[in-house]
């Protein structure tokens, strides 16, 4: 995380400091970025950039902290207390489509950093947000087995566990598919690309996980 001195810097410095490093960190891989460049983009010193952080990694988990923690506010956004686990994973894929034109930086960022083969510390990345992930679906499952909207005999986490994997290979499967079928990053395409094997994804949720 970054040191006190970047946080005692007025709110509009850090914004160009923060959107500046998820832009540079989403348009290449890590070991090409050159924080000359971020620093003199943002009007300061290459040394300062080590004042506000401790090295470029820190700098690299930060700029991916921020970039998924706007698409988490995205995504709370949703009435999850009203909607069934498959109306809910439905909702989040208009919702984050619908975002990538406004956050499409912060987008590609994540994309790269979760799984892309250029990403040096993507066990780390994974890893360090596990936990926030997994924390969101739990809710999100027992809401759903209060409501009658999918089975209780089995544990939340469990099932939280499972659909966690489960999305994450979805995701990985179709970032992987337009790389090397479609020579282009996800971003790039229409919606309608996408689904497809969102249909299919969620007919397996709901003959596995929908209560009879």
């Amino acid at each position: 995380m970054p040191k006190q001195t970047f946080f005692n810097l007025p709110e509009e410095k850090r914004k160009l400091i923060t959107d500046t490093l998820i832009r540079y960190f989403s348009q290449k891989p890590y070991h090409k970025v050159d924080i000359t460049d971020v620093a003199k983009e943002c009007s300061v010193a290459k040394g300062s950039m080590y004042q506000y952080f401790e090295n470029k990694k820190d700098m690299y988990f930060y700029s991916i902290e921020m970039a998924y923690s706007k698409f988490l506010d995205l995504l709370n956004k949703i009435n999850i207390k009203q909607m069934s686990i498959f109306d809910y994973y439905e909702n989040s894929l208009k919702t984050v489509w619908l975002a990538l034109k406004s956050l499409k930086d912060e987008y590609i960022l994540l994309e790269r950093a979760f799984f892309f083969n250029d990403s040096p510390f993507k066990d780390e990345i994974n890893e360090k947000f596990l936990t926030k992930s997994r924390e969101f679906l739990v809710e999100i499952v027992k809401n759903n087995q209060e409501k009658g909207f999918i089975r209780d005999d089995i544990n939340p986490l469990i099932i939280a566990i499972f659909l966690e994997g489960a999305s994450f290979y979805l995701k990985k499967f179709v970032i992987e598919r337009a790389i090397n079928q479609e020579g282009t990053s996800t971003y790039s395409l229409d919606i309608e690309y996408f689904r497809g094997f969102f249909e299919q994804f969620l007919k397996l949720l709901k003959e596995g996980l929908e209560k009879e």
